[in-house]
């Protein structure tokens, strides 16, 4: 005849459960992954890889290095990379002036919805992130392009929506901003990048097994 098991050893044994359940909480959690880390990494090796298609195509930025010595000022007759407006056709379509290079790389990414005036573009990708274009966006964080004292200096800031619409819709610098969804990432006008130092959690983000160009 089986022996039925007492309160007290059915105590003990709930007890010993809670305990374990206890310490394995905190391991799965730790080992899951963190949607928005992962998201930040996409978003930011998918604007590397852009930004380094685009810059290495002379079809679409030519070197003119040559014209643009290192002295230069603001005014000159003088094109720099990224700075270049000139026309250029690419898959039947011509781009040049402030919107070049928000819609070349429009181009090498899956753009489902464009939100285009004329100091606004915005565009959503397959994967629902938002990347910011517009020269008027979230003032003072400004995207688009910026004039530096010499034109290589110039920059671009790309304001960038890990998870598009949904919220938080934050930036780390905004007040109350405990988990942000977006940071900045600075383009020169010669290809480098970098995400704004303000973003310390995005650049966290990257950092944990990549350097930061």
């Amino acid at each position: 005849m089986k022996k039925a098991f007492t309160m007290a050893e059915l105590l003990i044994a709930m007890t010993v459960l809670g305990i374990l359940t206890a310490l394995m909480i905190p391991a799965i959690i730790n080992t899951k992954p963190d949607e928005r880390r992962m998201l930040t990494k996409k978003a930011y090796y998918v604007t590397e890889q852009v930004i380094s298609s685009l810059i290495n195509d002379p079809s679409l930025y030519p070197d003119n290095t040559m014209y643009c010595p290192s002295g230069s000022v603001t005014g000159e007759t003088c094109t720099y990379g990224f700075d270049d407006e000139n026309a250029v056709v690419y898959n039947g379509e011509t781009y040049s002036g402030k919107s070049k290079f928000p819609k070349l790389f429009a181009e090498q990414v899956n753009v489902i919805d464009t939100t285009e005036s004329s100091t606004e573009y915005k565009i959503k990708t397959s994967d629902g992130m938002i990347f910011d274009f517009s020269t008027d966006a979230r003032s003072p964080y400004k995207a688009g392009w910026q004039v530096g004292v010499i034109p290589r200096n110039n920059t671009c800031n790309i304001i960038i929506d890990v998870n598009g619409e949904e919220e938080p819709n934050c930036l780390e610098t905004d007040n109350n901003c405990s988990n942000p969804d977006q940071f900045r990432i600075v383009v020169y006008s010669n290809g480098r990048m970098h995400i704004n130092e303000d973003d310390e959690t995005a650049v966290n983000n990257v950092m944990m097994d990549t350097k930061v160009h």
